[in-house]
């Protein structure tokens, strides 16, 4: 049952429902999650829920509880299994995209293809991870020029391309943003 509610938390995060719509689901998880104790999945949603609060404009992590601070409990996981980090550096990368903070973004990003990709936490948002990681990377190597970055911006590139043959309506847009991205570091 928890594994289904987080699923449909973070659906409704990535598919565009409106944010304080999506801050009340998250904050009905948090509480479940919080009843159960169940730290490590809290640990995936906590991130999420800083994000939302930053994409509202406010610096709770919802409306009954104070400044949203990365906590003791999620950096103890980072320390024990670092699968808990995709989500959480991630989720940071994302917003410091949005937000175009580069120098952040840059350091996340390095941090983000440094991490093992063999979590299960991955399923729930690959193609969201896929496509903010390949245009961070392609901003990079418009900043810097270094050949890593455009590598790893057409390794996600690739990757949404093969999916488009899956499921051209979902990922063609994404593919063609990437390439696109792809034809300015090239200056075409």
């Amino acid at each position: 049952g928890v594994v289904t509610i987080i699923i449909h938390s973070v659906n409704c995060f990535w598919i565009g429902s409106s944010l304080p719509t999506v801050r009340k689901i998250f904050e009905s998880t948090r509480y479940l999650l919080e009843q159960q104790n169940n730290a490590t999945f809290l640990s995936q949603i906590l991130p999420v829920m800083r994000n939302l609060s930053r994409l509202i404009g406010t610096d709770n992590l919802d409306n009954n509880n104070p400044p949203c601070e990365e906590t003791t409990m999620e950096h103890d996981l980072l320390a024990r299994n670092p699968f808990q980090a995709t989500t959480f550096i991630f989720q940071k990368l994302y917003i410091s995209f949005l937000f175009r903070e580069y120098d952040q973004m840059k350091s996340l990003a390095e941090q983000y293809f440094q991490l093992p990709f063999k979590s299960w936490t991955l399923i729930f948002s690959t193609s969201a991870r896929v496509f903010i990681s390949g245009l961070a990377s392609f901003w990079i190597y418009r900043q810097i020029g270094d050949i890593i970055w455009i590598e790893r911006g057409q390794k996600a590139k690739k990757i949404l391309s093969h999916w488009t043959g899956s499921c051209e309506w979902n990922f063609s847009n994404k593919y063609y943003l990437l390439e696109a991205e792809e034809y300015w570091c090239n200056d075409d």
